[in-house]
């Protein structure tokens, strides 16, 4: 028996947001940017294709809709909405040298830092219930995951925001399969906020003179040097034992070093 899957283009996004900047170029060399947006983006599907056909085991949204013939219930916080965003940057061309000559002069001046900042609230994620207490099929080959949801009876997101446990059970009430089998629950996608991120890179940079259109350039890069452990989302199916623990997290610091020709 031969089996169909359909597809339908019935769906829109919608953002909104604002943004502040901010910059200067000084004459000691210094120059800043900073950024600043609040934003909201609203969607209907926002994972497919995301993790090979399934963004549920990456980043906590399942492909499927609950209930197929409802498809309006589908509509909430896109899987990438960090309401707010920083960024800031800043380079300095460092003078020491300057007035030096021969090799001193080749060897301290034009040393260039380069610091990048940013920092942006939580992106969402939908609690769901493998348990499938409404009977719906999962979508295999795409993702096997169930879309069933439990019903919300709290806040989603009181907490205690701790990597052991980002969010409790006691916000959502599971369907029991047996009494209420082929129902839907009424907990939306995407109503749960996960960790923010807090990112920190810096670069040190010079460049040596060869020839006349020869340089060789050396980099000295660190990325989130503050070692800042971010965090994915939850685990976030209620029927796991592990529901609300955070078991993984962003790269942890990284510093490398490297030889640039430039011709």
């Amino acid at each position: 028996m031969a089996t169909v899957a359909l597809l339908t283009y019935g769906s829109n996004s919608t953002y909104e947001a604002g943004q502040i900047s901010l910059s200067h170029r000084y004459s000691a060399g210094f120059s800043f940017n900073t950024s600043y947006w609040f934003s909201k983006s609203l969607d209907y599907l926002s994972s497919i294709n995301v993790n090979n056909s399934s963004g549920t085991g990456r980043v906590g949204e399942n492909d499927l809709a609950q209930n197929p013939f409802d498809l309006k219930a589908e509509h909430g916080r896109s899987l990438f909405d960090a309401g707010q965003r920083f960024v800031a940057s800043g380079t300095w061309q460092m003078p020491f040298g300057r007035t030096s000559r021969g090799v001193s002069h080749a060897l301290a001046y034009g040393w260039q830092v380069n610091l990048v900042a940013s920092a942006n609230s939580g992106t969402p994620f939908t609690v769901y219930d493998s348990a499938n207490v409404s009977l719906q099929a999962s979508s295999p080959p795409l993702s096997a995951y169930f879309a069933s949801r439990p019903d919300l009876i709290g806040d989603p997101n009181a907490g205690p925001h701790t990597p052991t446990q980002w969010i409790g059970r006691s916000a959502f009430l599971r369907l029991n399969p047996l009494t209420q089998a082929g129902q839907f629950g009424n907990a939306g996608r995407n109503i749960a906020n996960g960790p923010g991120l807090i990112d920190l890179d810096a670069s040190l940079i010079k460049d040596f003179a060869v020839r006349e259109r020869v340089k060789l350039q050396f980099r000295a890069e660190s990325f989130n040097i503050g070692n800042h452990p971010n965090f994915s989302v939850p685990v976030a199916d209620l029927a796991s034992q592990n529901f609300g623990r955070i078991l993984t997290a962003g790269p942890a610091r990284l510093t490398q070093f490297g030889l640039k020709v430039l011709f």
